[in-house]
């Protein structure tokens, strides 16, 4: 069996659950970035059942309604 062959095997014994984890590595070997947002990561939490609670739509709206500019201030060093 080729290597192609046992790859295609392999997704095909996974669950729905795991293929787009799967996606997203083959997209990462192919060097197409992929683009993480809010609601794609807590989607992709609720793929693992790392999700636990009933208030994801809730956290996801909080965290889009925080979002904003970063701002870096390279010219104070704490340390100095």
């Amino acid at each position: 069996m080729s290597l192609r062959e046992q790859l295609l095997h392999a997704i095909d014994a996974l669950p729905n659950s795991r293929l787009a984890i799967v996606l997203r590595f083959v997209d990462s070997l192919s060097g197409q970035p992929t683009k993480t947002t809010a609601r794609s990561f807590l989607a992709h939490l609720q793929t693992l059942n790392a999700w636990s609670g009933d208030d994801l739509q809730d956290c996801l709206e909080a965290v889009e309604n925080s979002q904003g500019s970063a701002r870096f201030d390279y010219g104070v060093n704490p340390f100095d």
